[in-house]
């Protein structure tokens, strides 16, 4: 986004488990730079977390991993196996990772059968408080002698916290690793205690704006918590419910408290944008307003698109990696900052988008700390987001905006503008 002449134009009015990764030591993770949690592509494992609450005081932690990105080695028996051990610290909060409310650990044989495929390995932990924590999961190839820690919220606030349901989409055998779906998928919800079969829910099918610029004077107005619509669900026998409209479901057996299990519905190639509307929405963040309107008001909406980055990139070679790069980057911000709205949208997405991966970052159980540059550099620039208190999503933040900022933003958007990326690392 540009400001059009020497003045800054007004933005339209502002109206799930997740995890980090990195390798780190043991000191309190709120002043240790946690800049590989948004490199995904830089870590040699991906696995995917899912916390499942079976009483007030009992859990268990699913952890699904790829068999091939570990190390086999020929055994005795002639046959190749790799050696994964996967072991658990759980703390109050990343300020006080070194207090351990409940550790463990268990390990395990990959034969080579189970190479490619993915699979569910479980451990039972103990919830010895009622609120929020943190689990930091180290993931140990035995063979190559490499580990990975990787940062797992547990919610335990409420008997219906949203860890104490479970999903399962029709004709797919696992449970639901993740908060959302694609539109017209069947599932089914299961909370905790199998005796419960209806559920409350209130369906929120509405759109927000994007994300003003940091040095907007623009400010986000609290969601409603007012649905659009509510309707009953019962989970008897199969129970499964199709959601056909995009937006978020918020799930609950007791309506008198605000938590419950909120399940986003995307369109059917989230994270990834492909459609022309899609693509052409997102290129908001380096256009001026006018400039935008006037491709907006163009019946052939993906011809102007395509000339806007041809007259960017200035060459069709140059064009596809400047495309190439900015949607990479619109697709990362869905997978990391998708919370009420897709990731991109947000605030979090919007600084990602057109600034890239932080060079710093550092992270608290309310705040996030971003720094471009060397830390304590008075040329770095830094962008500090606070965490929302969202009934729907713990990973909602806003970025705290500062007019200082607009110089830095000016420079990223027009290194955009000059056909090339912004701190391409």
């Amino acid at each position: 986004m540009i400001p059009s002449g020497s003045s800054c134009f007004k933005l339209f009015l502002v109206p799930a488990l997740f995890c980090f990764c990195a390798c780190v030591g043991t000191k309190d993770l709120s002043v240790v730079n946690l800049a590989n949690v948004y490199r995904s592509a830089d870590h040699v494992f991906h696995p995917e977390f899912l916390v499942q609450h079976l009483t007030d005081s009992t859990s268990i932690l699913h952890v699904q991993l790829s068999g091939n990105e570990f190390l086999f080695s020929r055994q005795e028996d002639n046959r190749f196996n790799a050696f994964v051990t996967i072991r658990y610290r759980l703390a109050e909060a990343y300020e006080s990772i070194n207090l351990l409310l409940d550790s463990g650990r268990t390990s395990f044989k990959i034969s080579e059968e189970e190479k490619n495929l993915r699979k569910v390995y479980n451990l039972p932990f103990w919830l010895p408080q009622k609120k929020e924590m943190l689990m930091v999961v180290t993931i140990h190839d035995q063979l190559k002698n490499y580990e990975e820690d990787f940062y797992v919220s547990v919610d335990n606030t409420s008997r219906q916290s949203r860890q104490s349901f479970t999903v399962r989409i029709l004709n797919d055998g696992g449970p639901l690793f993740g908060n959302y779906v694609s539109t017209g998928d069947s599932v089914i919800i299961k909370f905790r205690d199998p005796a419960i079969k209806k559920y409350f829910v209130k369906a929120y099918n509405r759109s927000f704006p994007l994300a003003p610029p940091p040095f907007s004077y623009d400010t986000r107005e609290d969601i409603s918590e007012v649905p659009d619509s509510i309707f009953t669900y019962d989970a008897s026998d199969t129970g499964f419910i199709s959601l056909t409209k995009q937006g978020f479901y918020h799930f609950q057996i007791d309506t008198t408290d605000k938590n419950g299990f909120t399940l986003f519905v995307y369109h059917g190639s989230f994270p990834s944008v492909t459609s022309p509307e899609q693509m052409f929405e997102s290129i908001r963040y380096i256009t001026a307003k006018r400039e935008f309107e006037e491709m907006k008001s163009n019946p052939n909406k993906r011809a102007a698109m395509d000339k806007f980055w041809l007259e960017l990139g200035g060459n069709p070679e140059r064009t596809k990696i400047l495309i190439k790069k900015y949607y990479t980057r619109i697709r990362e911000a869905n997978q990391f900052f998708s919370s009420y709205t897709e990731g991109w949208r947000t605030d979090r997405g919007l600084v990602y988008t057109v600034f890239g991966k932080p060079n710093t970052v550092y992270r608290s159980s309310t705040a996030e700390n971003w720094i471009y540059g060397t830390t304590n550099s008075a040329l770095s620039v830094n962008f500090f987001f606070s965490k929302v208190i969202n009934p729907f999503s713990e990973n909602d933040f806003e970025l705290i905006r500062e007019p200082l900022l607009e110089g830095a933003w000016m420079r990223a958007v027009d290194v955009w503008r000059q056909g090339r990326v912004y701190n391409d690392n």
